[in-house]
């Protein structure tokens, strides 16, 4: 679809208008019977910043204080995770708090050791 020039991009959508809403009417056909054969199921769709974001960092604070080396590696893999599939914000900076709580509680860890010696 020629987008730089706007008279052929009219031209085009003019002739391709009738592929277009051929498309669109078959995906509300596909939409409607699959409400139809799954009447009860709703479509779920995480009801925002909580589940998205605050719970993987409230699993990794308690991941990081149970055991800090896991909590390093699950940061690490997160930002990987986000870096490999192009994730947005939320992974990084999930990724990234989870690392730095894991190396804190490694830290204070190693800190606690050296003073009991």
């Amino acid at each position: 679809m020629p987008y730089k020039d706007p008279q052929k991009k009219l031209e085009w959508e003019l002739e391709h208008r009738s592929q277009r809403l051929g498309r669109r009417r078959e995906l509300r056909k596909i939409e409607t019977a699959w409400k139809e054969a799954h009447p009860g199921a709703v479509r779920f769709k995480p009801p925002g910043i909580v589940s998205s974001f605050l719970l993987p960092l409230g699993a990794g604070g308690a991941l990081a204080s149970y055991d800090p080396k896991l909590a390093i590696g699950a940061g690490g893999l997160t930002l990987a995770v986000a870096a490999l599939y192009k994730k947005d914000w939320r992974w990084w900076i999930a990724g990234g708090l989870i690392l730095v709580v894991g190396l804190f509680f490694q830290w204070t860890n190693q800190c606690a050791k050296n003073i009991r010696q």
